[in-house]
């Protein structure tokens, strides 16, 4: 699955989904049903979370650390 694949998974889940930045190497995913997002690493994060791998939950910022700690 690309990249592009990913993102089009995504908005057919009706996740409104921003323009990946090349530069950051994210993109910002807004949940849908919330007024909530999470910016994306592109990438194998970006493409897990379109398989179902990988929830919004697992991606949220100090999400990591507190599952780490």
């Amino acid at each position: 699955m690309t990249a592009i694949e990913a993102l089009n998974v995504l908005r057919a889940q009706a996740h409104a989904v921003g323009a990946p930045n090349q530069d950051t190497g994210k993109v910002r995913i807004w949940v849908y049903g919330t007024n909530r997002f999470v910016d994306v690493k592109l990438g194998r994060d970006l493409l897990y979370l379109a398989e179902g791998k990988l929830t919004f939950e697992d991606l949220e910022p100090g999400r990591a650390k507190a599952a780490a700690g």
